[in-house]
């Protein structure tokens, strides 16, 4: 074994079960390759995850799988963030909390572990039945440097059976992997952020606007823009200083992104204005768009 605990390359005789076992590691040292390659230049967070996922799939037989992952860059409680292989979508529901027991152990012990030894450990047992309904048969914690960046569930393999050692070492270097991925993805997410209301900030807007126009170009496909402000906003400020116009920032961009599809793309474009891109949208349809957020900002009581 290396420093880490795991290592690839073990002596093996050269008889034909050795040299097959040397082709399967060769085979996982190229998938592993490939992913790491394919992690490192994706900066597009859900395909990012997506391929940490599907790779989970491939490789270890597994029909379920599902990744828990901080929902914000503020905070550090444990959601669903995607899973594949489950009949039911799972709404991102607070699963483990920063300070659970189970989050504590995961950051000490960053080796895959199989769920049902987890739960003869006495302190975690009762926060493990907050993920008992993903049915998890093996637990891998993502952890880069010192943090852990999220927790991933596998359920049973189709063949049958537990995850062999070298399966467990595979899904370690995955997660390393996809750790660095994740924390990569999250700081070039904050770089492009308005901290307080979490839309896109105009740099970013600039950028995207330009290849949306490209690619609408290219492909012939529609692309619509709006833009929004908040109406009487300065004198709202004037009058209730602020903290409050603050809030009501927050709250309107909270409504946009509440209402908007994911590929749309709703940016902060200055002050109280609010620019929104819409990849594959008619003009008339975008006026749909427009009107439909205009009424669900009328129609909101703002406190305060």
């Amino acid at each position: 074994m290396d420093d880490n605990g795991l290592t690839f390359f073990e002596e093996t005789e050269l008889t034909q079960e050795g040299i097959e076992g040397l082709e399967k590691k060769i085979y996982d040292l190229r998938n592993l390759l490939e992913l790491g390659i394919s992690l490192s230049s994706n900066l597009q967070f859900q395909s990012l995850v997506e391929s940490l996922l599907y790779s989970c799939i491939g490789q270890m037989f597994v029909e379920q799988v599902a990744l828990l992952l901080q929902k914000d860059i503020d905070v550090n409680d444990f959601y669903i963030h995607m899973t594949k292989g489950y009949d039911n979508d799972f709404d991102d529901n607070v699963i483990l909390h920063e300070t659970s027991p189970i989050v504590g152990f995961l950051e000490n012990n960053p080796y895959p572990i199989e769920y049902e030894t987890l739960l003869e450990l006495p302190d975690i047992a009762d926060d493990l039945k907050l993920i008992a309904f993903l049915n998890p048969y093996i637990v891998v914690p993502l952890k880069s440097k010192n943090s852990l960046m999220g927790i991933l569930l596998l359920g049973k393999k189709i063949t049958g059976g537990g995850f062999s050692n070298s399966e467990k070492e595979f899904l370690h270097y995955v997660a390393r992997f996809g750790a660095v991925a994740v924390e990569n993805s999250r700081l070039y997410l904050m770089s492009t952020l308005d901290r307080m209301t979490r839309l896109y900030i105009h740099h970013y807007f600039e950028i995207r606007l330009l290849e949306e126009m490209k690619r609408s170009q290219r492909y012939n496909t529609p692309l619509s823009l709006l833009m929004c402000d908040i109406d009487y906003f300065k004198r709202f400020n004037d009058t209730y200083g602020h903290l409050q116009g603050d809030s009501v920032l927050k709250e309107v961009a909270s409504l946009f992104l509440k209402d908007l599809r994911k590929m749309d793309i709703p940016c902060r474009y200055g002050g109280e204005e609010f620019a929104v891109i819409l990849p594959q949208t008619q003009l008339d349809q975008a006026g749909i768009v427009a009107q439909r957020l205009r009424k669900i900002v009328e129609q909101n009581p703002f406190k305060g």
